[in-house]
């Protein structure tokens, strides 16, 4: 009905950097080997709402280079808790910094599922962790945004349209198709989720 993004229809897009300092045998070699990678994320809110409503927040990653065959690699966070059930519940916030996000849907890596959280520690600050098999979340490192100044709209902000910042209606994440090397979507998340991302850019082309 949108005609564009179905969900997350207004963002903001800012440059960053993932941290891996705390390396952790995920079998990625994003993941397993310390040092700095530059991304590109797009915070956003999944019904775009007025800024001054909850709703569910959306942090999606873009690591360049840390893909499948040399591609980018996506990694999209929604706001979730964190228990070994509740990380699969999506929750309410205000903004990207009110609360843990999580990628909710496992990836297959070494040893078992893993599910990627994000803590916010400020504004484009984030605490990066993962789990193992629902197990406890062990840290990896940092996500450091470049977040503009207010990270989100005034409450004089009426509608949803109004971005924090500049977005950019090309950028599409492909989180099934483009995981990070060595890690892999199962076949049942693949079946689910791969039908609504083609429609998802089947219309945007059209629109385009």
């Amino acid at each position: 009905m949108r005609r564009n993004r179905p969900v997350h229809t207004v963002g903001t897009v800012v440059p960053g950097t993932l941290v891996i300092d705390a390396p952790g045998g995920t079998g990625s070699p994003l993941l397993d080997a310390a040092g700095e990678r530059p991304l590109v994320a797009r915070l956003s809110r999944a019904a775009s709402w007025p800024v001054h409503l909850p709703d569910v927040i959306g942090v999606a990653l873009r690591i360049p280079a840390a893909g499948p065959d040399g591609g980018p690699a996506d990694l999209l966070f929604a706001s979730t808790g964190t228990g070994r059930l509740t990380r699969y519940v999506l929750r309410f916030h205000l903004s990207a910094t009110a609360g843990p996000l999580t990628t909710m849907f496992p990836l297959l890596g070494a040893g078992g599922h893993l599910v990627f959280r994000l803590d916010p520690e400020g504004p484009g600050r984030y605490r990066f962790s993962c789990s193992r098999n629902s197990g406890p979340w062990r840290g990896l490192g940092r996500v450091v945004l470049d977040v503009p100044a207010p990270e989100r709209p005034p409450h004089r902000a009426r509608g949803a349209e109004a971005a924090a910042g500049p977005d950019d209606a090309g950028l599409r994440f492909r989180p099934v198709a483009q995981p990070p090397a060595g890690l892999t979507v199962p076949v049942w998340l693949r079946a689910a989720r791969a039908p609504a991302y083609g429609l998802a850019r089947r219309v945007g082309r059209e629109r385009a």
